[in-house]
């Protein structure tokens, strides 16, 4: 498809486009032309990840690119670029989706892994735990190992699903639930996958919070009525 079709089928307008090949998040078509360049599914799947990321995710242009050169390394395992883009989805910098954690990490964080059976790795939301955690406990609402593993057994439930759902075939062409560019019942692309992980991730954070507003509104008219 001509420029003007991938701006359509993408629902990006051509200036985003062109803006998005400078930067290096897209690569280029197949040249027609000295002018014209022929897109095919991949680059509408990418602008649908450069979509979710920047929209759902606040990714700046930056991290996406760093996100994007691991995903078109085929020398690089799609956990690489999960993990870096799980990292955006929680707010976190590429940078910060790895290396070792911090020197004075709060050993309830080890505990916790050991207890779901997690494996004992680095990450960007490791370290982030550790630093909430501080940060929690400097505001005098510090949560001890009983609070941390009711909460840990309870999302690694959900989590569990949520990773094995980004991995299905695609039911259905442009699929309105994932968002998928592909046809029904072929294997996710990288980019696919990455999009579905990223945009659950904001999804159902935003679900756990309202569910638990929810709760806790409900749980006050209860005991108010008692």
């Amino acid at each position: 498809m001509l420029l003007n079709a991938l701006a359509e089928v993408s629902h990006t307008t051509t200036a985003s486009i062109k803006f998005y090949r400078r930067e290096g998040l897209l690569p280029a078509g197949t040249r027609l032309t000295a002018t014209r360049q022929d897109y095919d599914r991949g680059h509408v799947e990418r602008l649908q990840l450069v979509r979710v990321l920047r929209e759902e995710a606040g990714a700046a242009i930056p991290d996406i690119r760093a996100l994007v050169t691991v995903i078109d390394d085929p020398r690089r395992p799609l956990v690489d670029a999960l993990e870096i883009a799980q990292a955006l989805a929680a707010g976190l910098s590429p940078a910060e989706a790895g290396g070792p954690p911090e020197h004075r990490e709060d050993p309830m964080i080890r505990e916790l892994l050991t207890q779901l059976g997690w494996p004992d790795v680095a990450s960007g939301p490791r370290r982030a735990l550790g630093e909430l955690l501080e940060g929690m406990r400097a505001a005098g609402s510090p949560v001890d190992r009983g609070v941390l593993l009711r909460y840990g057994r309870a999302l690694d439930e959900l989590t569990r699903a949520d990773i094995s759902g980004i991995h299905e075939p695609a039911q259905s062409s442009g699929d309105s639930l994932s968002g998928d560019a592909g046809g029904a019942g072929e294997t996710p692309s990288r980019d696919v996958v990455v999009a579905r992980a990223v945009r659950g991730m904001v999804s159902y954070d935003r679900l756990t919070r309202v569910l638990r507003a929810l709760g806790h509104a409900s749980h006050s008219v209860r005991a108010a009525g008692s």
